[in-house]
Parts: structure tokens; C-alpha cells; sequence
């Protein structure tokens, strides 16, 4: 079974404060990773709005590392304009797994949705794999996502498929 018969992307209901504006370009694909642990969609989007008095969660997409929904797709924001990246926001997809990847290893499920994902991305947007970056490459003043999370190793593998 290839890796695209899996998954889906799962739209749930979040509110978020204010309109949101849509995406016009997309130059990158920003991985990123909560850094708590067993945060879900609904958890981060709730950090997001009340305690960071942000729209609502920041992200474009959320990857599940539960053991309920491991590797579960969620649409945070979907293809309108992220919070994400400080100074990439209108030109990039925030994509964040849940997990604190200084500490642990993302599963192997999230590991394939994301793949799944970034390809699927990578064909709407015309992006190539040197377009997919860590958020700690734009500049982050932390290891995001996470120490434990090789950038390089998920870039070739997305190159060899």
C-alpha cells in the first residue's frame, strides 16, 4: 500500500478571533513541533488564541502523536495566512507534529503523514525538498523542531521518493 492511500486531511471546528487572510504565495514548507507533550489540535489552538492573543492556532497543519490519532492530518489554518514563523507567515505552510522532539522521536506514523503531506504540498505549490525547513532554519532562537528531528535525513528521504 503506498503512503497516500492512508491518509486524509481532517478539518475540525475551531474559531478563530479574526478573519483569516488567504496565503498567496508559498516558498516553504516550515516543520515545526509543540514541544509539549500530548498536545492536540484543540490544546495548541487554545494556546494560541487565549494565552498568546493570537487569531487562533497558528499553524497551517497538525500532525497527532497521540495513541488515538498517531499520524492523524489535522487543517489548523488550512491555506490562509499562518502564525507560525516570524517574517514567513505569507510565504510559507507551518506544518506541526505533536511532541517534544528535544526529549523524544516523532512516531513513525507522523513521521509518514508528514511525508505524505510535504509531497502533496510540494505538487500544488511546484516547491522542490530544498523548500521544506526546520523552523529553527528561518532564524527560531530554539532547536524547533527539536533536536531529535533530523532535517537533513527527512529531506533525502522525501528526495528518494
Amino acid at each position: 500500500m503506498e503512503v497516500h492511500e492512508l491518509y486524509q486531511i481532517r478539518r475540525v471546528s475551531l474559531n478563530f478571533a479574526e478573519e483569516l487572510e488567504p496565503l498567496k504565495c508559498v516558498k516553504n514548507l516550515v516543520i515545526h513541533h509543540t514541544e509539549e507533550m500530548n498536545w492536540d489540535i484543540y490544546k495548541t489552538h487554545d494556546y494560541h488564541l487565549y494565552d498568546k492573543n493570537w487569531s487562533g492556532i497558528g499553524y497551517n497543519y497538525f500532525i497527532d502523536g497521540s495513541i488515538k490519532q498517531d499520524g492523524y492530518i489535522f487543517e489548523g489554518r488550512g491555506l490562509y495566512k499562518g502564525a507560525h514563523t516570524l517574517g514567513h507567515n505569507e510565504t510559507s505552510i507551518g506544518i506541526c507534529l505533536s511532541g517534544n522532539f528535544d526529549i523524544h522521536q516523532p512516531t513513525k506514523k507522523q513521521m509518514l503523514a508528514l511525508t505524505w503531506l510535504c509531497k502533496k504540498l510540494m505538487g500544488e505549490f511546484g516547491l522542490l525538498v530544498k523548500d521544506i525547513v526546520g523552523h529553527r532554519e528561518l532564524g527560531a532562537k530554539k532547536s524547533c523542531p527539536g533536536k531529535n528531528f533530523d532535517l537533513e535525513q527527512f529531506r533525502q528521504s522525501i528526495a528518494s521518493l
